[in-house]
């Protein structure tokens, strides 16, 4: 039987990751690990707690998304990356205007016990 000058090595044991996945594809991997889209300027407070860059009122832009988008959980900010560029349309246009954005991803974590999530109403006393 003729042999084959060609070499095709046997298929990878497992298919290989697509590259680029929508942030509903990503979040659907990691249950605990979410996506969102954001501004910029908010990477050094979100990551580091360091809001020596911004204004009082930047400052409570930020606060007031992440009061609002992690309210009845838990989370911290775990990377900033794949900078999407200038846009109008972000996560956070309700407290933020047209800027420059970045991908971040936060891990969300089970509250401590005995601690309520923001905006909780306070447990009413047995009489």
């Amino acid at each position: 039987m003729p042999t084959s000058s060609l070499y095709l090595p046997d298929p990878p044991l497992c298919p290989p990751e697509p590259v680029f996945l929508t942030r509903d594809e990503r979040d659907a991997r990691h249950p605990s690990l979410v996506s969102y889209l954001l501004p910029t300027h908010w990477a050094c407070y979100f990551i580091h707690g360091d809001s020596s860059g911004l204004d009082e009122d930047e400052i409570a832009a930020a606060d007031g998304w992440w009061a609002e988008t992690f309210s009845t959980k838990s989370a911290t900010c775990v990377d900033a990356d794949e900078e999407y560029g200038f846009t109008r349309y972000h996560d956070a246009a309700g407290y933020c205007l047209a800027t420059d954005c970045t991908m971040y991803r936060f891990l969300l974590l089970a509250p401590p016990a005995g601690v309520l999530p923001v905006g909780a109403p306070a447990p009413q006393a047995q009489s």
